[in-house]
């Protein structure tokens, strides 16, 4: 065996030169006309060459066989034999067209005249029993001719056996109906029944083959429109633009004059129409709300779709006169629902007639409101994410303008050299406004040659410094070069080089504070972003020279303004623990355990800030985790692990950019790491993983063993100290659970019972 798969490795095309040429005269002989294309059509095609290939060769080798015994005399019956052949053989050519069924005709016609015409010529040969073979075109007929045709073929044939015996007196009507007619007759009786029987399966298959292709092709259908409504709706970030689309989408899928969207009103206890499309939308916010009562019930009876031909049908509504006031008539609706929430409804209504509702259009308005139900919650999850990003933008503006110093040369040096980095740009000349002697006086520089500027002092209106402080706004000049005299000191700066210059009015508290100088020894471009960072930096210089005075004020409102990053940060805490319901209250949990903990190791209280706000944001990441994923009721699957271990890479990719989160960073990102290096995301060991993430660790797997989860009961006291106990030195720092248990044991027993 191992010798013979050798050589076929060795001589692969010993092997397949054979099946090529059984390939080859299968398609020279067999294979039917390319232009037949039903698979069934294409069988009969094959097999109805194959027969007649078939008996073309073996009457021609017959011949020969003959010709060989009567030692080459020729009887008229063989010409009888070549002409039959010669007659198949022009039909076979013809079964190898697209025309099988007329070739199957000429075939039985053909086959049934040269017995016949064999039996008159030599009537040995009836007697030896040729008319026996009569029930091969007769077979044949069966396949190609439909019940009537072959009854009357099989008529014909039973004619013909009683009529021969008139016309060829040497075969006697005994021997015919005892013999070839009694056999056909009962061979074809039977043959009926099969035909029959074989034409009924055939049409009960071919039914259910349309009718699998229908539901097949409404399924395609179904599946098609909900994607591209899909597509359409995740576009859609606007509230109420995403609610018209909806409702457009529910008239054209459902092709219905009106469609209806309606809200859930916790409060209210109702579904309030809130949007729609064939009404105008001051008659859709006057319709009259349906209590939750009635609708509960509604639900309760059919389930999350319903449809009734007749409005009046609902009985106990109140508002139903309303509806029935504007003509409506059939009603078909489903539940929209997230997470088992009621959101509101889908509802599909005609006008002036009633309609029955099939079970495919309630799937398809199912479908749609499944998908409405998620968009809608997206869209009002993106509107709560950009207030909370923008909100955390203002804050992160307003902290970056107020951390300065008291020295405000030295926090001018670190603004100029901010300006001209960011900026571009080769100078940069701050100017600031003495109020009581009402001059812009010199405050300092950066990138010049030459200290002409620094003896600068201009009044309001004067040059073009003083013109942006008292018309308070950006005054440019795009080619110094061209126009140096509107500059005071002109002369001066023309040994700069410079080409652009910019003025912006530095305003602080509506005041103005002074003004901020650039120049350039090339000529500027400036896009619009370029000229707001411009007015960004200049606002920064204003309040660094503002905050000056009020130092003690901004101390006051930096301590508000870290409670405000608190609350932002427990924000985004409070709405992942709402995202993921089987954790809820688990962030606020493990940040004052993790701050105990971190106390106990002589944490100090600028670090506790950071560990603090590590905790409440360790599972930030998990917002770029599908939901699909992430509230997944089984077990996720290796490719699904694989996406959820990315959270912590997400969550450092989220708040790197973010300069006050960096020092939180190591709890996000690490706290998954374990004390062997079997963790992620970078598998660190050891005293490589951050003490606060190994703390974190211990107290994160402690506070979900202790908690009820949907698949499992909270773990006893004793049962989570042990597997604590257990995962030291492996998972946990053996160090770090000591101290873990020792903390614990300080508590009552019910400190850590979940309500």
């Amino acid at each position: 065996m191992k010798n013979e798969l050798l050589m076929n490795l060795k001589h692969p095309s010993s092997h397949s030169k054979p099946a090529g040429f059984i390939h080859r005269l299968w398609r020279w002989f067999i294979a039917p006309s390319p232009q037949i294309k039903e698979q069934d059509q294409r069988r009969q095609a094959t097999l109805l060459s194959s027969l007649l290939f078939v008996i073309v060769v073996v009457s021609l080798i017959a011949e020969v066989i003959s010709l060989s015994l009567a030692r080459g005399e020729f009887y008229f019956t063989d010409h009888v034999a070549l002409a039959a052949s010669s007659i198949l053989a022009i039909i076979y050519c013809l079964s190898r067209t697209q025309y099988v069924q007329l070739a199957a005709i000429l075939a039985v016609i053909a086959i049934i005249i040269a017995i016949f015409v064999a039996s008159w010529i030599a009537p040995d040969w009836a007697l030896a029993g040729l008319f026996d073979f009569i029930i091969i075109p007769i077979l044949l007929g069966s396949l190609y001719l439909s019940l009537g045709g072959l009854v009357f073929l099989i008529i014909s044939n039973l004619i013909a056996l009683l009529v021969f015996p008139f016309l060829v007196p040497d075969v006697p009507i005994d021997f015919i109906l005892l013999f070839p007619f009694s056999f056909l007759l009962m061979a074809s009786l039977l043959l009926i029944v099969i035909t029959r029987h074989r034409n009924l399966l055939e049409q009960d298959r071919r039914a259910e083959l349309v009718e699998k292709e229908q539901r097949s092709r409404r399924e395609a259908e179904r599946s098609a429109t909900l994607l591209r409504v899909a597509e359409r709706l995740n576009r859609q970030l606007d509230l109420d633009t995403l609610l018209n689309v909806i409702s457009a989408e529910v008239t054209m899928a459902l092709d219905v004059p009106i469609s209806i969207v309606t809200f859930y009103d916790g409060k209210q206890k109702t579904l309030n129409p809130v949007a729609g499309k064939g009404l105008a939308p001051e008659i859709i916010q006057s319709l009259s709300p349906l209590p939750k009562v009635l609708f509960d019930q509604i639900v309760q009876e059919t389930g999350t779709r319903y449809a009734t031909q007749d409005l009046l049908e609902i009985i106990g509504w109140q508002g139903l006169d309303q509806y029935m006031h504007l003509n409506l008539r059939s009603l078909a609706f489903a539940i929209m629902a997230y997470e088992q929430e009621t959101i509101g409804s889908l509802n599909a209504v005609t006008v002036d007639k009633t309609r029955h509702f099939t079970e495919d259009e309630l799937l398809l308005l199912q479908g749609l409101a499944d998908q409405a139900a998620l968009a809608i919650t997206n869209t009002r999850l993106y509107k709560d994410a950009r207030r909370r990003l923008e909100h955390l933008q203002a804050l992160r503006a307003i902290d970056v303008a107020i951390v300065t110093n008291h020295d405000l040369r030295n926090t001018l040096d670190v603004l100029l050299e901010q300006i001209t980095g960011q900026l571009d740009v080769d100078a940069a000349v701050i100017l600031i406004f003495d109020r009581d002697k009402q001059f812009l006086e010199y405050a300092g520089s950066r990138g010049f040659y030459t200290p002409t500027l620094r003896y600068t002092r201009l009044r309001m209106g004067e040059g073009m410094a003083g013109r942006a402080a008292q018309h308070r706004k950006i005054v440019r000049i795009d080619d110094l070069r061209t126009d140096p005299q509107t500059l005071v000191y002109a002369p001066s700066l023309s040994k700069e080089g410079f080409a652009s210059y910019y003025a912006a009015p530095l305003i602080a508290q509506g005041q103005v504070t002074g003004v901020l100088e650039i120049f350039h020894r090339t000529r500027l471009d400036p896009d619009r972003e370029w000229l707001d960072f411009l007015e960004t930096l200049a606002g920064q210089v204003a309040i660094a020279i503002e905050s000056t005075s009020l130092f003690a004020d901004l101390q006051k409102l930096n301590e508000e303004l870290f409670n405000a990053y608190d609350s932002t940060i427990e924000g985004w805490s409070h709405a992942l623990d709402l995202r993921d319901k089987e954790t809820e209250g688990h962030t606020l949990r493990v940040t004052e355990l993790t701050l105990e903990m971190a106390r106990a190791f002589e944490f100090s209280e600028a670090e506790l800030v950071h560990v603090r706000r590590g905790g409440l944001l360790h599972d930030i990441g998990k917002m770029g985790i599908p939901d699909r994923i992430l509230l997944k009721e089984g077990p996720l699957t290796p490719q699904e692990w694989e996406i959820m271990r990315k959270h912590p890479v997400y969550a450092y990719e989220m708040l790197l950019p973010i300069e006050y989160l960096r020092p939180a960073l190591d709890i996000p990102y690490c706290h998954h790491e374990k004390w062997d290096g079997s963790g992620y995301p970078r598998g660190l060991k050891g005293e490589e993983i951050p003490l606060i993430a190994r703390i974190f660790a211990v107290i994160d797997v402690w506070d979900a063993v202790t908690s009820d989860r949907p698949y499992r009961p909270a773990w006893s006291r004793e049962k989570a100290l042990a597997h604590i106990q257990e995962e030291a030195g492996t998972h946990f720092d053996p160090h770090v659970v000591e101290v873990f248990m020792d903390l614990i044991e300080q508590k009552p027993p019910d400190t850590f019972l979940r309500a």
